[in-house]
């Protein structure tokens, strides 16, 4: 322990960056030196820390709001918590990403609600609030999306028919928050598909034989009886993965979302042959082929689970999302109106190729 001050922070430089700058500079020639600390002030007026090693000559100031100019003050610490003197430094942030990523949403009519699109390039790690007004007028949160993807996208559902007004702002994760954009959409009506239309289908010259436990029961007509108990639909023990199976549902539709119900059996929960990464693929018409290039693609999808826990453990939660409400798979809004539909499982819970599905609903617009 010694009572002798590091020598002060030489040099400044400044990098002014979205929500934030960089700041180079020379440390002082301190043996015992330990580290640099940058003080500043968010934009509610919180003091905040930044701390860079003695082995670093940059510190990066973060959590900046809209961008102003403000002065930083560096002091260098030794080992013996001896403080230089302050150097002040004057920084001007370029606005922080949540302001650029709301000129860049996207807005229209979807079915049941909205769907929003917005670009992130910084993959800034953000939250974006979708409001509606209540019965007094106040606006309230109706959506949250926590995302950080670079093109994120998100729907919002459960609406009627009617003009209905939305507002949207962001916030990050230092507090910092943006204006809050309004607009009145329309949102779509949107309907369940008849399944007593559903019929099973293969493609001319049978290209995608059907693979299922007949001998069991367990057949595709399971998909749309109205029961989630099994017998549901199952691939035999002697598949092996990807597959693919078809279905007609006898009639054209324009998709919103399609819900899907896993098995439910406590040792067949979120393992097993409950399927986790699939593709689905459409057709308006039924010459089509094995080959992919005669399909139009509707989306790759992985199942969730809430609770995130390990293979074999489950909760309350997770058995009513996957088996008793069903889970709710999104369709792009651009994706085209199709009747018959190719499933491809890539991957079971629990690894099993024996791919198992209890019921399928489809939603959206017949056409």
């Amino acid at each position: 322990m010694d009572g002798i001050a590091p020598g002060e922070i030489k040099s400044p430089t400044v990098e002014n960056i979205a929500g934030g700058s960089i700041i180079s500079y020379t440390i002082p020639n301190d043996e015992d030196l330990l580290y640099v600390k940058a003080i500043y002030k968010l934009d509610d007026g919180t003091v905040m820390e930044q701390k860079a090693s003695a082995y670093e000559n940059t510190l990066k100031v973060v959590g900046t709001g809209k961008s102003r100019e403000q002065v930083v003050q560096l002091i260098a610490y030794d080992r013996s918590k001896n403080q230089s003197k302050s150097v002040e430094v004057t920084i001007h942030p370029l606005d922080a990403p949540i302001y650029d990523i709301l000129r860049s949403v996207k807005v229209r009519n979807d079915f049941g609600g909205i769907n929003l699109g917005w670009e992130n390039p910084g993959e800034a790690e953000v939250v974006l609030m979708v409001l509606t007004p209540n019965t007094e007028n106040k606006y309230v949160n109706a959506e949250t999306f926590y995302t950080k993807a670079k093109a994120g996208q998100g729907n919002l559902r459960g609406y009627p028919s009617i003009e209905t007004e939305f507002a949207i702002a962001l916030r990050d994760r230092w507090g910092n928050k943006t204006d809050t954009i309004k607009g009145t959409y329309h949102p779509m009506p949107e309907v369940e598909l008849n399944r007593s239309l559903f019929r099973r289908w293969n493609p001319a010259g049978n290209s995608i034989p059907y693979i299922d436990l007949a001998s069991q029961g367990w057949t595709i007509e399971k998909l749309w009886n109205n029961t989630t108990a099994d017998p549901g639909y199952s691939f035999p023990l002697t598949a092996s993965l990807p597959a693919s199976f078809t279905l007609d549902l006898g009639q054209t539709a324009k998709f919103s979302r399609f819900k899907l119900f896993h098995r439910s059996s406590v040792n067949q929960l979120y393992s097993g042959g409950n399927i986790k990464k699939f593709q689905v693929w459409g057709s308006t018409h039924p010459n089509v082929t094995a080959d992919f290039a005669t399909w139009v693609k509707i989306g790759d999808y992985t199942s969730f689970k809430p609770s995130g826990l390990p293979l074999g453990q489950t909760t309350a939660e997770d058995l009513a999302f996957a088996a008793v409400t069903g889970e709710d798979f999104n369709v792009d809004f651009d994706v085209p109106p199709v009747r018959y539909l190719r499933f491809v499982i890539e991957e079971t819970w629990g690894g099993n190729v024996a791919a198992q599905i209890m019921e399928l609903k489809f939603f959206g617009e017949i056409k």
